[in-house]
């Protein structure tokens, strides 16, 4: 009987066998099913801290279907924590877009819209959530956030409170009200004690402890607020910002050896992540101890030779020492091992300038921001080298790509902060400063772009309310320093200007900017032997400071000794050979005294170490000119264009000459345009283009512009005699002869004054 079953029984084992396969594979072709094992791995791999791992199984789970919300809302969250805020923002968009109902997402859209200087936009998502959910507090908790942005604390205030009332056991909603309590100096003391309240209902809320910790420091509490950071570094030793705080407390308290050990052990602790690897070295750079950063990373990667990170900010500070043949070992290794590597494009742009080839490295950075669009060091890195190039709009495109990505990143708000300065654009550094502060209320420099925007727009009371701010909190701040001195000299209160401005000067002797406001005071009251003596009594404090050397050959060359001027640029120079300043000065002191070949022969030696140089060139094309060799100054200044492209010295003079050498006049247009756009306020731009105009018959576009150029600088004899002559063409003799006459006073022995006269002898 056994044997008769034992078939059967092995047949409807076989079956049941086909049927688990047929069931699994029927299982595994079930889109939603397959879709959310990928995404319930990737959960899994988020929760162990294993985010690139996540990111690839919850992409997996959007390959599946595109349109599955869950999964975009999950991978903004994991690309969030990364700090890829951008790739986060383009996520939780898509998932509000598929899930409108998604309240979290809403939110996080709404965070990172108010992170980006967008609170109207936040708000909408604020209604959004609440249309859905009347009480959802962290809604209002947004909502006051952004009435704190708008500068609305009343608005502020109740929106948080009523966050509270809804969830009063919520740690963070305490740490808001804090920080808008805090807003109010009389109100630090309830600050504190919400903080503590916050602590007490979640320890681990890291940023309760660092905003505790900074108001203990602030009232001098520096040991009180060193526990609070040590318990935020407990709580929470993957967050890099608590180990920063911290080094920054033992430094104020003077234990650098301490802050030296904190910021090591966070590089060690925090080597997988690029701002942890590189925590210690940026410790080291900022302060010019680039051997003690080599000996450093010398010793982690030692540690940890599998590091990338680690071995990126070893091979980093390499470069900056030039050793270039171990960086670019390094570099090497990196790039076998992540091809296309944004941070290894970096590493790679930085030995090609150490090698002087900025236009390799500048196309090398924009082919890797093509590739890598949303890596921020990569961005700042390309905004620099076009800074250097002289590329502003590439660089300003650059960095607000990179303040997109990282609103309150600092390197991208100096580098803004430093085009606005260069384009004089107040509203832009005014607009840096506010969203610099409102992340990092702490940094001091904030406050001073504010406070130069709101000089430079005459907003003077404003301006010293920013400066004096610096000053409470780094009494010896030489900028702040400096910019109250003029402040007050621009406001004659002339005795209080000359002490900031002196103040300025004892806290660092070689504050140049702060001397030259002094001379310009002192020139202002008659009094150039002050001026003289003042500078000469800074040098004896800081005897090797070029600058101030420099600074005397200016007084002296404005006081016409062109002799003592030449002798001070050669001090100069004999300290710094190739410092383009001492050189100009020098050469122009040489001009002064008649020795012109002199002044050529200096610039010659300046541009046989920079022969990239081209407004070195430009002034040797005007020495020429100077010497009535129009033919070699044409080919000077055809040799700066080639060099330099559009160089506002070299196209404005060549244009002139071009007109009275009878060379083409359309050429002549487009340089003296291009002069004059690149300088729109300079007299003598406008002298040069309206001199074309003259030649090609324009009259009236001429007499506009030199009325503008002898209203800007009635003693340009040159613009004067054009102006007479443009005149005369217009028939009105009058104004004519007025001008020419000035034109012979001004400079009775100058070609234009010859002109001129001739012109008065022999009226048309």
């Amino acid at each position: 009987m056994a044997s008769l079953v034992h078939p059967r029984l092995t047949t409807l084992a076989v079956l049941g066998l086909s049927l688990s396969l047929v069931f699994t594979a029927g299982c595994n072709r079930d889109p939603n099913v397959r879709r959310q094992k990928y995404l319930d791995s990737g959960k899994r791999y988020e929760k162990e801290g294993k985010d690139r791992e996540a990111i690839i199984q919850i992409s997996n789970a959007l390959k599946v279907d595109h349109g599955f919300a869950d999964a975009h809302y999950e991978l903004g969250v994991v690309y969030l924590r990364m700090g890829a805020i951008a790739a986060s923002y383009t996520e939780m968009l898509r998932t509000v877009d598929l899930d409108p109902t998604n309240t979290k997402a809403r939110l996080q859209v709404g965070n990172m819209q108010l992170a980006a200087g967008l609170p109207d936009r936040a708000m909408d998502q604020v209604n959004a959530v609440l249309a859905v959910d009347r009480n959802n507090a962290d809604a209002y908790s947004l909502a006051a956030n952004i009435a704190s942005q708008k500068s609305q604390p009343a608005e502020a205030m109740k929106q948080i409170q009523r966050a509270l009332d809804i969830r009063p056991d919520k740690s963070e909603y305490h740490t808001t009200l804090a920080m808008l309590q805090a807003k109010d100096p009389a109100m630090i003391p309830a600050a504190k004690d919400e903080l503590r309240k916050a602590i007490s209902l979640d320890n681990t809320n890291v940023t309760a402890h660092l905003a505790l910790a900074s108001m203990l420091e602030r009232t001098g509490e520096v040991e009180a607020a060193l526990v609070e950071v040590q318990a935020a570094v407990k709580v929470a030793p993957k967050n890099l910002q608590a180990r920063q705080d911290l080094a920054e407390v033992y430094m104020r308290l003077g234990k650098r050896p301490q802050a030296e050990q904190a910021l090591r052990q966070a590089a060690d602790d925090l080597a997988d992540t690029p701002q942890g690897a590189s925590v210690l070295s940026d410790f080291y750079i900022r302060r010019g101890e680039i051997g003690a950063a080599e000996s450093a990373y010398a010793d982690l990667v030692g540690k940890n030779p599998k590091s990338f990170e680690l071995r990126y900010a070893y091979a980093r500070i390499l470069t900056i020492e030039h050793k270039d043949d171990k960086a670019a070992k390094i570099a090497a290794d990196l790039d076998k091992e992540n091809p296309n590597s944004p941070e290894v494009a970096v590493l790679n742009a930085a030995l090609l300038l150490n090698d002087g080839k900025s236009k390799e490295a500048f196309d090398l950075l924009e082919k890797a921001t093509k590739i890598s669009p949303d890596h921020l060091q990569l961005l700042i890195a390309f905004a620099r080298v076009a800074q250097m190039m002289g590329d502003s709009v590439n660089a300003e495109l650059s960095l607000r790509d990179a303040a997109k990505l990282s609103p309150g990143n600092i390197d991208v708000q100096i580098g803004l902060a430093e085009i606005a300065n260069r384009k004089g654009d107040n509203s832009l550094l005014g607009q840096v400063a506010e969203q610099t502060i409102e992340s990092n209320p702490d940094f001091t420099d904030a406050y001073l772009w504010r406070g130069t925007a709101e000089a430079n727009e005459r907003q003077f009371e404003k301006a010293e309310k920013d400066f004096k701010d610096v000053l409470n909190r780094e009494p010896k701040n030489v900028a702040a320093l400096s910019e109250l001195g003029e402040i007050s000299m621009v406001q004659k209160r002339f005795p209080e200007g000359v002490d900031y401005l002196e103040r300025a000067l004892d806290a660092n002797p070689k504050a140049t900017e702060a001397l030259k406001l002094l001379v310009q005071y002192y020139f202002s009251i008659k009094a150039p032997d002050k001026a003289i003596a003042r500078v000469k009594k800074q040098i004896e404090l800081a005897p090797n400071s070029v600058p101030l050397i420099n600074l005397l050959a200016t007084v002296d060359f404005e006081v016409r000794d062109f002799t003592a001027a030449r002798d001070a640029a050669k001090q100069a120079l004999a300290i710094t050979p190739d410092d383009e300043a001492a050189v100009q000065l020098y050469a122009q002191s040489l001009s002064a005294l008649g020795d012109t070949d002199g002044a050529i022969n200096s610039w010659a030696g300046y541009i046989k170490a920079h022969p990239g140089d081209g407004k070195a060139t430009s002034m040797v094309g005007q020495l020429y000119e100077q010497k009535g060799d129009a033919q070699k100054a044409i080919g000077y200044y055809w040799k700066a264009l080639a060099l330099e492209p559009g160089q506002v010295l070299a196209s404005n003079n060549l244009a002139y000459l071009m007109v009275e050498n009878n060379q083409s006049l359309d050429m002549a247009l487009r340089l003296a345009q291009d002069a004059r756009s690149g300088n729109p306020n300079s007299p003598s731009t406008a002298d040069t283009l309206a001199w074309v105009y003259f030649a090609r018959g324009r009259y009236l576009s001429a007499r506009d512009l030199l009325e503008e150029a002898v209203k800007a600088d009635p003693t340009n004899a040159d613009a004067q005699y054009h102006l007479g002559m443009t005149y005369r063409k217009l028939g009105d003799k009058a104004n004519a002869a007025l001008h020419l006459k000035r034109a012979t006073i001004l400079a009775p022995s100058s070609k234009s004054g010859k002109d001129a006269a001739d012109a008065l002898a022999h009226p048309a």
